[in-house]
């Protein structure tokens, strides 16, 4: 049975919050699970807050979950060694972070950094070395995420985004070249509503490799405001390979703070995005989402 999950960063505009307040949200929302940026105090392993939020989430009966797209200083796919060499050690910081949470699963774009900037003209041959040292860098890191039994999903994401990892086919000889059982795939349905002819077909080919899913509409409002992603046909191709990982909801209404400018939120897209609607609208969207899972 899948359970649902909601990004914490849905109700406000900042990445560094009280995490805690937004584990209680979600609880009162009717989610099963959060979905987090690890803060820096879990990839600094500072045990003491990583317990606090521990017990917050145990009390409220919400399971966490991590997702992280890394900095340029901590890109795994860099040219320059150091850099390389950064990511990797920041990676195996979030892995023993979530292993010490208890969570099961790290996904985003864990081979490179995000959001990417366009400085220079890329070319093919650019993609395919940034590639190469991508899959590398992960094939140092994933033994750690083996011993510890965690999911290492790596997210496909819009050619505006980051250019390595873009579609399914990529994801799966991504996932195939770095050669563990525990490289999977975290689709996300805003940005395959760009790179894939057809969201349910993706889902079919990715098959046994689809670890986690990011759910919203195409726009990134809640799932069932809008009218171009085909719900009930995601819904049926999930079912067909018995999908049974997480399913986040991961909107972004708001314009303005980081999460707007990194998420290229230009305009409000609700009309009322004060905590309050938001959390009203997100409730709804969950009741919409349940009933079309059944």
């Amino acid at each position: 049975m899948n359970r649902f999950g909601i990004h914490y960063a849905y109700w406000g505009d900042q990445w560094e919050v009280d995490m805690c307040e937004r584990v209680r949200l979600a609880a009162d929302a009717g989610f099963d699970v959060l979905e987090v940026t690890p803060p820096a105090y879990m990839t600094n392993l500072e045990k003491d807050k990583m317990d606090q939020l521990k017990k917050c989430a145990q009390d409220h009966g919400i399971e966490m979950s991590f997702c992280i797209g890394f900095p340029r200083s901590k890109d795994m796919a860099s040219s320059d060694l150091e850099t390389r060499k950064a990511g990797i050690e920041h990676s195996k910081r979030m892995i023993e972070a979530v292993h010490y949470m208890g969570g099961k699963i790290l996904s985003g774009i864990l081979y490179s950094w995000w959001p990417y900037l366009y400085e220079k003209p890329l070319t093919i041959q650019d993609k395919l070395d940034c590639w190469k040292r991508g899959v590398e860098s992960v094939q140092e890191v994933i033994p750690l995420a083996e011993d510890y039994g965690i999911t290492y999903a790596i997210e496909m994401v819009n050619r505006f985004e980051q250019f390595v990892v873009n579609n399914v086919e990529e994801g799966k000889r991504f996932c195939q070249e770095i050669g563990s059982p525990n490289a999977k795939l975290l689709l996300d349905v805003f940005h395959a509503n760009i790179e894939e002819d057809s969201i349910p077909d993706a889902i079919r080919s990715a098959g046994p490799l689809l670890a986690h899913i990011h759910i919203s509409e195409n726009n990134r409002r809640l799932p069932g405001t809008g009218k171009n992603i085909p719900w009930e046909e995601i819904a049926k191709a999930l079912k067909e390979i018995d999908f049974q990982g997480r399913i986040v909801l991961e909107p972004f209404v708001a314009a303005g703070g980081p999460v707007g400018n990194d998420l290229r939120i230009w305009r409000n897209l609700d009309g009322d995005v004060s905590k309050e609607a938001r959390h009203k609208n997100l409730k709804r969207s969950l009741k919409f989402v349940r009933e079309l899972m059944g």
